[in-house]
């Protein structure tokens, strides 16, 4: 039952987010009900785990279409959780963009877009919604030998126009081109970055500098042109940039930008510059690479006047096991808006930055924030940021209960898995263990509101 106290106790911290305590309490029971619910996880479904399906449901669709309260304030408390387990003077954060298949011509935010899981040679079209998350970078390999953990504490969404018919009028399409340029991706990341200082901020953590780290999907002038407050960018780039040096021309004093242009690729297999070695945590253990680095570079057409720094980073391959194949056959190249910034913060700040993926894996298929039935506008934003807090909370509170590492406290893995089984543990391990609770543990019923019938739970499941 300790894992349960422990969300408990987080998910009480919610409370003055809501303007009336019959909403806190409401939205509190609804997020342990949704971890608990097993199959589709529909509002209904999530009812029948609370036992209410013979009882009025719109109070509970009101929570999300009428009640007061903003889905970004639901990462609050996290966030003042994660400075627990973070030392020292940055706050490591993941960021990219992510998209939920959404039908339906009632829902006005989704869109027909490019489907990011398309084969190379053939170009495929989803209808959803994007979205862009940040999420929290533990640094748990510096105390334990396992991989960072990734908390989210930012799910909002991207508000896409609609595209005008092909018999549109010319303004209509200009019209679109505006609207469009205002609210793309990178613009709607530089909102949220700034809205995390602030978070951040309120919570204590001024004296902190927030080091994000970004694909190559927001590197461009929108991000690196924009004013941040104590945030460092770490962008992958493409490796035929063209970049150079300041100008430093006695003939041509106002000239800015060096005529003599390089690309990443080109200081990569350039021998003058040397290779640097340093040991960082990716794919399971601390490995040594090798990268390059140059300071106090411009990118004309991007960055402008700012000064930069580039990282090349050589192909590390690397094994889980002799049978598997290879990793990391790439090189890298990374583009830092700081230069100050320390190279092994930068560094492993970016090999920490596939959580996110992780956590984009465990939202769809362990959370399933896709399937959300509701067409209000406001609760086709909410509803998949409410799960995703869930999400967050149940993270941390496995930290609080057991510890960053996988225990004896978790079901046992298979026979044919505990060699190759993870040193911690899962999202459906976390899941499995708070079923487990629910099952073993009577006085669950008064933590929130409801009565935890498992036989119920999983003959509404089948």
């Amino acid at each position: 039952m300790k894992l349960t106290l422990e969300l408990s106790k987080l998910l009480n911290q919610l409370t003055p987010i809501f303007k009336q305590e019959r909403s806190a309490h409401r939205a509190t029971s609804l997020m342990y009900a949704s971890l608990l619910c097993m199959g589709r996880k529909w509002v209904t479904r999530i009812l029948n785990v609370q036992g209410r399906d013979q009882v009025d449901w719109s109070t509970n669709y009101k929570l999300f279409s009428r009640a007061e309260w903003k889905a970004r304030e639901l990462f609050l408390p996290a966030m003042s959780e994660t400075l627990k387990h973070i030392e020292g003077d940055y706050i490591p954060l993941a960021g990219d963009e992510t998209r939920t298949r959404r039908g339906g011509r009632k829902v006005k935010r989704s869109r027909w877009t490019r489907d990011p899981m398309s084969p190379p040679f053939h170009t495929n079209f989803m209808k959803g919604i994007r979205w862009v998350q940040f999420c929290v970078l533990l640094p748990l390999h510096h105390t334990h030998d396992i991989s960072a953990r990734g908390i989210p504490i930012s799910f909002e969404p991207v508000d896409l126009p609609p595209k005008p018919a092909r018999n549109a009028t010319e303004e209509q399409k200009e019209e679109y081109k505006k609207e469009k340029s205002k609210n793309s991706m990178a613009i709607k990341t530089v909102k949220q970055l700034k809205q995390i200082r602030q978070m951040y901020d309120q919570i204590g953590a001024q004296a902190k500098t927030i080091v994000a780290a970004l694909d190559g999907g927001f590197c461009n002038r929108t991000m690196f042109q924009a004013v941040f407050d104590r945030i460092i960018l770490v962008v992958r780039a493409r490796k035929d940039a063209s970049l150079c040096f300041p100008a430093n021309d006695p003939g041509h004093p106002k000239r800015v930008y060096s005529q003599e242009k390089f690309t990443p690729e080109q200081v990569r297999k350039d021998e003058s510059i040397p290779w640097q070695k340093m040991v960082v945590w990716f794919g399971g253990a601390r490995r040594e690479i090798k990268y390059k680095t140059l300071d106090n570079i411009l990118w004309q057409r991007v960055a402008k006047r700012k000064r930069l720094r580039l990282i090349v980073i050589a192909a590390t391959p690397y094994r889980l096991s002799p049978c598997m194949p290879r990793y990391y056959r790439q090189p890298a190249f990374l583009i830092i808006d700081k230069p100050e910034l320390p190279m092994d913060i930068a560094l492993q700040t970016y090999f920490d930055r596939w959580q996110i993926e992780v956590n984009h894996r465990d939202e769809k298929q362990d959370i399933r924030i896709t399937d959300a039935q509701v067409w209000n506008d406001k609760s086709v934003d909410r509803l998949p940021a409410f799960m995703v807090a869930s999400y967050s909370y149940l993270l941390l509170a496995s930290l609080n209960a057991f510890g960053p590492e996988r225990t004896n406290d978790y079901l046992q893995p298979a026979i044919w898995q505990r060699k190759t089984s993870a040193k911690r543990p899962s999202c459906l391990d976390l899941l499995a263990k708070l079923r487990e609770d629910a099952l073993h543990s009577p006085d669950i019923d008064n933590l929130f509101d409801f009565d935890v019938d498992t036989d119920r739970i999983l003959l509404r499941a089948a």
